[in-house]
């Protein structure tokens, strides 16, 4: 009787152990859900059509969503755009991050809250030109919730050619412009390394750049491009190195196919280094 006992207690034990663990971790995946949503807005929150928009592009469909400006600026002044990659969960806003402290949006979110999160942010190194900076650098963390993977969580897929050959258009909108960028290739280096060059020379420094990153890419879509300017995306990921590396996605506007659309500004804020 006495071994039954003490059997029925350590049952009774476990099953309040496994009850406290499972309560405590559907608080904490109730605040990461918290977290993710803060850090995933929708581009029209008030209900302007956030799924693809049929606006006339050159005689064909736009994929760029509708983003409600007027909204997004009043909640933070700090956007300045919008980035989208169809067929992946990259649909957010892009924040200037600024030099007086560069890494505050790896930790808030467009609402100026803590998220561990953070937000999509242009580096603070490009807000003079913003996102027509030599090599404009966007980034943003990489974490995968459940099914969803959150920020630029995609951007660390782009080491594998068959995904990135199926997810080349890379789509910026700002308030008063629309740009359709191509991946040309994709680094995985050290996360202690430099993932990140905003200033040059001049135009040969730049090529030199430019042919050097693409024949020490991990992945790589074109051989023959030669853009004087281009759009980096930059996360945390885990190919190579698992414990500390980043993805670098570098991009360009394809010339062939971009369609640089003029919107209304009327009534609009134009954000700090978006034109």
């Amino acid at each position: 009787m006495a071994r039954l006992g003490n059997h029925n207690r350590k049952s009774r034990a476990a099953f309040a152990a496994a009850a406290v663990f499972l309560a405590v971790a559907a608080i904490l995946f109730g605040v990461l859900l918290h977290f993710y949503r803060d850090a995933s807005p929708s581009p029209s929150p008030n209900g302007t059509p956030q799924e693809t928009a049929t606006e006339s592009a050159g005689g064909r469909e736009s994929e760029f969503p509708t983003v409600d400006w007027d909204y997004w600026k009043s909640v933070n002044g700090d956007v300045i755009g919008w980035i989208t990659v169809p067929g992946t969960d990259i649909n957010h806003p892009i924040l200037q991050a600024h030099a007086s402290d560069p890494d505050y949006y790896l930790h808030h979110d467009i609402y100026r809250n803590y998220n561990p999160l953070g937000a999509l942010y242009l580096d603070a190194e490009c807000e003079k030109e913003g996102f027509q900076s030599p090599n404009a650098v966007i980034l943003g963390h990489s974490l995968t919730l459940g099914n969803a993977v959150t920020c630029f969580g995609n951007v660390q897929r782009y080491s594998d050619k068959s995904f990135a050959s199926e997810h080349q258009t890379v789509l910026i909108q700002t308030p008063n412009t629309k740009m359709r960028y191509t991946v040309r290739f994709a680094n995985i280096v050290k996360g202690w390394e430099p993932t990140k060059r905003t200033v040059f020379a001049g135009d040969s420094d730049f090529r030199n750049w430019y042919d050097s990153s693409r024949e020490s890419a991990a992945m790589v879509l074109d051989t023959n491009s030669e853009p004087n300017q281009v759009i980096s995306l930059v996360s945390c990921s885990y190919n190579f190195w698992k414990q500390n590396e980043r993805t670098v996605v570098t991009t360009s506007i394809d010339q062939k196919q971009a369609q640089t659309e003029t919107v209304s500004t009327e009534s609009r804020q134009t954000g700090s280094g978006a034109e």
